[in-house]
């Protein structure tokens, strides 16, 4: 007797759909992700302020990891006015403004020269994808996210090799359980010294390629054919680039001066005072409605004295050169930052 065959046709191709997507599953590329602070609005107004502490405000701002390539002047003046948009979205036109590309990351984002940044995102996927095929125990403790500072005047081979064996918060190794040899790390990384910083908290594969891709480096993450519990690092020059990185569909260019039809720049100021800088300061930023913040840390370095008396007679001025002729006499710098006014000095 045959039996009928209907009543088998649906699973059997229910489960030969579900077979064949697991394996589509499985050979797909995974979608790298971005940093999530990437998405977060900002909402400042920065008036020619060098790009060193414009990337150090947009870091504050966003809670993120942002890094300046050494290779691109810190020194140079930026004017950029953000109603809002993503950090993402702010950083291209960043990009535009100083001839840069931006590379993302597993977990910080790089204004770097153009080329490079394919570079560095080349290099941050292949250690993720040579950290995944660790020991889930190695993987654990690799994974381990710590804060990263060092001192002005740090060698960078010197600060890796520090890494390597600096103490978490519990007061254990970084790698308990791990030995770690490297191959050449002090000749590799080339003999610098590095500005005083504080990182946020980072895995320590990602620390030492932070510092190391500086030097167009990176750091091959190996095991030990002796012992699963032995892991080596060698140094290696970053991949070869493919090119200038492609724009994001999404990410239009668009002017970084200010919009000159906003409110803030539609009403108009005329002001004749001679008064301490400090207390002319705090006056104006009541009557734009922000909150005052004095750099005192970087008028001392300075040798500026917030009491020096400015004299000054404007008219007709919208808020912009209001603040620019306030912060003119002594050499300053403002920005504004939501509802703060900011002002500094230096470079």
């Amino acid at each position: 007797m045959t039996r009928p065959v209907t009543n088998i046709f649906h699973p059997i191709q229910l489960s030969i759909a579900i077979c064949i997507a697991l394996v589509m599953s499985g050979a797909a590329t995974p979608a790298w992700s971005q940093p999530a602070f990437l998405n977060r609005p900002v909402q400042a107004t920065f008036q020619r302020i060098p790009l060193a502490r414009l990337v150090s405000r947009l870091s504050t701002i966003s809670d993120g990891i942002i890094v300046l390539d050494r290779q691109i002047d810190p020194t140079q003046y930026i004017t950029l006015a953000c109603e809002g948009e993503s950090l993402h979205t702010v950083l291209w036109r960043l990009a535009d403004e100083t001839e840069t590309e931006i590379a993302i990351l597993e977990s910080s984002v790089w204004i770097t020269p153009y080329s490079k940044a394919s570079q560095l995102e080349q290099a941050d996927r292949k250690r993720q994808r040579t950290l995944r095929q660790f020991p889930v125990t190695a993987q654990k403790q690799l994974g381990t996210k710590r804060p990263l500072q060092w001192l002005a005047g740090q060698q960078p081979a010197t600060l890796i090799m520090d890494l390597l064996s600096q103490p978490i918060t519990s007061g254990q190794p970084a790698t308990t359980g791990l030995t770690i040899t490297t191959d050449g790390l002090p000749e590799e990384i080339p003999h610098d010294h590095l500005a005083a910083q504080t990182i946020p908290p980072l895995t320590l594969p990602e620390q030492l390629d932070l510092i190391a891709m500086q030097y167009d480096q990176q750091l091959l993450w190996s095991q030990s054919s002796e012992s699963q519990s032995t892991l080596v690092v060698t140094p290696a020059s970053l991949p070869p680039s493919s090119g200038t990185k492609r724009r994001d569909p999404e990410q239009k260019p668009a002017s970084t001066r200010p919009p000159k039809n906003k409110m803030s720049n539609r009403e108009r100021y005329t002001l004749r005072v001679a008064a301490p800088f400090e207390e002319l300061f705090q006056a104006i930023s009541q009557r734009l409605n922000l909150e005052p913040s004095i750099d005192t840390e970087a008028f001392k370095a300075h040798s500026i004295n917030a009491q020096e008396i400015i004299r000054l007679e404007i008219k007709d001025a919208n808020r912009d050169q209001l603040l620019d002729a306030i912060v003119k006499p002594l050499g300053l710098t403002w920005s504004i930052d939501d509802k703060t006014l900011h002002v500094t000095a230096g470079d």
